[in-house]
């Protein structure tokens, strides 16, 4: 079936390429296009077959990253473990007084971090009311993985 003049394979392989298979740091390897393509299409549509032997995923292409490499750089001296805690407190949000201007950076980082799904807020559901509440924020599985990275300076 085609709209467009493309084809719907195409298409889809052509909005992965755009950025829809792109992970946080905006690489897209052959790998991601596959898995874009494959949750696109349902089970009754004539489906692609990945075979390949490769020793590592080379990107095709470079997208915008949804987070800058700087800040996931940032992560261990945020978090001390994967594990631990950031405790936050009203500090960090820039509409409290007094101002506290590297609180307030790294605040921007933790919402940034947590639109890329590396962290969430404990115990509240938005990162602002976490820090109003003094509550704290976690890594993610994901942001644990990227943790480690950081660590080994491999990001």
């Amino acid at each position: 079936m085609e709209v467009d003049g493309a084809g719907v394979f195409t298409t889809l392989v052509g909005d992965a390429l755009c950025g829809g298979a792109a992970d946080i740091l905006g690489r897209v390897t052959v790998g991601s296009i596959y898995a874009y393509v494959d949750m696109a299409l349902s089970a009754w549509d004539q489906r692609p077959v990945f075979k390949a032997h490769l020793s590592k995923f080379t990107p095709l292409r470079r997208c915008e990253p949804h987070v800058d490499v700087a800040i996931i750089r940032l992560l261990p001296n945020y978090f001390k473990t994967p594990d631990s805690k950031l405790s936050l407190n009203p500090s960090y949000e820039p509409d409290m007084e007094p101002k506290n201007e590297k609180n307030e950076r790294t605040f921007t980082h933790l919402q940034k971090l947590r639109d890329a799904r590396l962290l969430v807020p404990v115990g509240e559901k938005h990162l602002y009311y976490a820090a109003v509440n003094s509550k704290a924020c976690k890594l993610t599985p994901l942001g644990k993985f990227y943790w480690e990275l950081a660590t080994q300076g491999r990001v």
